[in-house]
């Protein structure tokens, strides 16, 4: 006989969706905290109005969910969970939030892919810690066009970000809190010497 565990949940902390709830009761799962939260949509406090966002490894969602709370036009949700995806649709119905969709599949065989739609604007990447290179998928997601010189990626990792990361790409901002790491990058500027 199985016990059922009372569900953790996620707190909307600003925009139209402020104090939303979202449940999230798959243990693999682990929410960007409140605090990392809101230092990164300050950070990208500009660039999120009117915005297309691609969360991966989405989880609960609440990625997505502060995203269209402040402004963003549309996002993707991407985990391949079934159990992560049926409770974040229960969230959205609950909500009544209907600009994010939702693929229950696998992030990596996803941007495997070529996209052939508009590359985003937003990128949110924040895969179970130590489980995948980090830099491999952030070189998928400019070579199969999911990212462009313009789109902003936020990464988050146990680790160092500095060491993550090639000489293509540079943060653009970047901090630290508890045992999370976590920054936003692009393609980096400057121009190879030939």
């Amino acid at each position: 006989m199985t016990t059922s565990k009372k569900a953790k949940k996620v707190r909307i902390i600003s925009g139209k969706h402020k104090g939303a709830l979202l449940s999230v009761d798959d243990d693999l799962v682990k929410p960007t905290p409140d605090r990392v939260r809101e230092t990164l949509f300050n950070w990208l406090s500009s660039s999120i109005q009117g915005s297309s966002v691609l969360e991966l490894f989405g989880g609960s969602g609440c990625l997505s969910v502060e995203s269209v709370s402040r402004g963003c036009k549309s996002a993707i949700y991407i985990d391949s969970s079934s159990k992560a995806c049926g409770t974040f649709k229960d969230s959205m119905v609950r909500y009544r939030i209907n600009n994010i969709v939702v693929e229950c599949r696998d992030s990596l065989e996803m941007i495997e892919d070529k996209n052939i739609q508009k590359p985003f604007d937003v990128i949110f990447l924040d895969p179970p810690y130590g489980k995948y290179e980090l830099l491999k998928i952030i070189d998928k997601l400019y070579d199969h066009c999911w990212a462009a010189s313009s789109t902003k990626i936020y990464i988050e990792s146990d680790e160092c970000l500095d060491g993550l990361l090639s000489s293509k790409y540079e943060l653009i901002r970047d901090s630290k809190a508890g045992n999370v790491y976590y920054g936003i990058l692009k393609l980096t500027t400057k121009k190879s010497q030939k």
